[in-house]
């Protein structure tokens, strides 16, 4: 049986699609799918770049340089930008996938494709958010995250930073990583839900770190 990779059938026909992978023993288009998504990171991260999206710490140092000297720090803080982004897509393919196989022993090419569908997601939220951006809306303010709510109950920056890395994005990519395990492993959703949410509770907790550790460095 041949598996044919398409993403917007992955994202909004879960059930078909992965009882479809799991009997599928040859699969098409996992190549093409994976150097689109890789281009649009390229594109999304570019586009974030050049509109200085989360070069806000370089403004201190305005006053300290030569204008020469920080436009040439902005643009290796751009190219920084860009390359981070595209090496953070490759790794929510491959080692989160990787995280995946140890627990499940599915097949890992089909945890790979799982994992396409989880960048599209992921992709999906770093367009939505440039417009935000533009209008001066923060990262702990975006409307589709969890730190709006935090702001209102807590003044705590670390626990904001938190849930703002929380999205309604990323509960969706939770629910589908655990639907598609659920099926290609014939686990029950319980097992599938310990396997799921710790390695994205650490991702979210590494992101909320993120800032400080850009500090120190």
């Amino acid at each position: 049986m041949f598996f044919r990779v398409q993403l917007l059938r992955g994202l909004f026909q879960p059930d078909i699609c992965s009882h479809q992978m799991k009997e599928a023993e040859h699969i098409k288009g996992i190549w093409k799918r994976l150097a689109l998504l890789l281009f649009t990171s390229l594109l999304i991260f570019s586009i974030s770049a050049f509109f200085g999206i989360g070069n806000e710490a370089l403004s201190k140092t305005i006053y300290e340089l030569s204008p020469i000297e920080f436009e040439t720090i902005k643009v290796l803080f751009g190219v920084g930008q860009v390359i981070q982004g595209v090496f953070i897509s490759i790794l929510l393919l491959y080692l989160q996938a990787l995280y995946f196989w140890v627990f499940t022993a599915v097949v890992y090419k089909k945890l790979v494709i799982m994992q396409l569908f989880i960048l599209t997601i992921y992709l999906i939220e770093q367009a939505l958010s440039i417009p935000f951006h533009l209008l001066g809306i923060d990262q702990v303010s975006l409307p589709f995250s969890f730190g709006v709510i935090a702001q209102y109950l807590t003044e705590n920056e670390l626990i904001i930073n938190f849930f703002s890395t929380i999205t309604l994005f990323k509960i969706w990519s939770v629910i589908l990583q655990a639907h598609y395990i659920k099926v290609l492993s014939e686990k029950s959703t319980q097992i599938c839900l310990l396997i799921v949410i710790p390695i994205n509770l650490f991702i979210w907790i590494i992101m909320a770190l993120f800032p400080y550790i850009k500090v120190l460095l």
